[in-house]
């Protein structure tokens, strides 16, 4: 898997990777990939919509100057599936890092189902952003082969759903239902089976802060690294933490299309460990590749938390 990068700055003059910076990192990643099977995650996001603070009341936060119309989940009624369009991440308290789907909104406000009821009454700090799509990364001139190539995506029930690109769009499984619209939620992936060589390209943000990536029992949990220009070591993510102690488990597959197992992580509660339990060390550790992903496999729900890489 052979990648690019590029930055974008206002002024790269003494800018540093560790720095907090308040301009936007935008860029560009691009991944060669042969035949063969992927674990695959988009690092970037797309430009805030909106962002601030705000009570959240019943579960809705109020909104000023800006248009709420485009925030509105999908509401086909002609047999596609409808998906949520846009998220609200939280920025601030417990919860910051995890992202709500925006449910429904009115000409002033925006509410998400999903919000915790713990969260009522509370003042956080936001950002709203429209949601990264498979149509925003698998489009006909990538080499994505018609009815033949396939992304499959893990749902939080424990099914999986399997899309195509057909007729130039992304599809149902039954090659005619456009399904481009689907969401790939921040942090989370997909599984790729492409038959000849493809290049996709991911663009967008980088995100400035951490996030926190929802993982479910009984799920092939897909999970990224939110870095879109380096490899990331276990040692160096918070993995470690984010597992429950000789409980859940990670697992790292090769990303050069074989789908080969390169590692098992657990956690001794505090460092990731291999599978007898002794911690990777910084000379040891496997890494999760840039675009690619661990297979996460939990005992309970919870979160993994993901660092951001321009943050300290």
């Amino acid at each position: 898997m052979k990648r690019i990068f590029a930055l974008i700055f206002a002024s790269l003059s003494g800018l540093s990777i560790a720095q907090t910076v308040s301009t936007p990192v935008v860029g560009f990643s691009k991944y060669n990939l042969s035949a063969g099977q992927y674990v695959f995650s988009p690092g970037f996001t797309k430009a805030p919509v909106n962002q601030g603070s705000a009570v959240i009341t019943t579960k809705t936060i109020s909104l000023s100057g800006v248009s709420t119309t485009t925030l509105a989940p999908t509401s086909f009624t002609d047999g596609r599936p409808n998906y949520p369009t846009s998220y609200i991440e939280i920025l601030s308290g417990t919860y910051s890092g995890v992202a709500f789907d925006i449910t429904s909104v009115t000409s002033s406000s925006v509410s998400s189902a999903d919000f915790p009821s713990d969260l009522n009454g509370q003042n956080i700090s936001y950002v709203i952003r429209n949601h990264v799509t498979l149509q925003d990364v698998f489009t006909p001139d990538t080499g994505f082969a018609e009815y033949s190539d396939g992304i499959t995506v893990w749902n939080s029930d424990g099914s999986s759903s399997l899309r195509y690109l057909a007729g130039g769009i992304i599809t149902t499984d039954d090659f005619t239902t456009p399904a481009g619209h689907m969401p790939i939620y921040p942090g989370s992936g997909v599984i790729l089976n492409i038959g000849s060589s493809v290049t996709l390209q991911t663009t967008g943000q980088v995100k400035a802060t951490m996030t926190k990536v929802p993982v479910y029992p009984n799920v092939n949990n897909i999970v990224g690294t939110m870095n879109p220009s380096s490899n990331v070591k276990v040692t160096s993510s918070l993995l470690g933490s984010s597992l429950a102690a000789y409980a859940d488990s990670a697992v790292i597959y090769s990303n050069n299309g074989g789908f080969s197992l390169l590692a098992y992580v657990f956690s001794d509660g505090s460092s990731a460990t291999d599978d007898s339990f002794t911690p990777y060390t910084s000379l040891n550790s496997p890494s999760i590749s840039n675009g690619s992903a661990a297979i996460i496999n939990v005992a309970t729900p919870g979160y993994v938390t993901l660092s951001s890489p321009i943050s300290p």
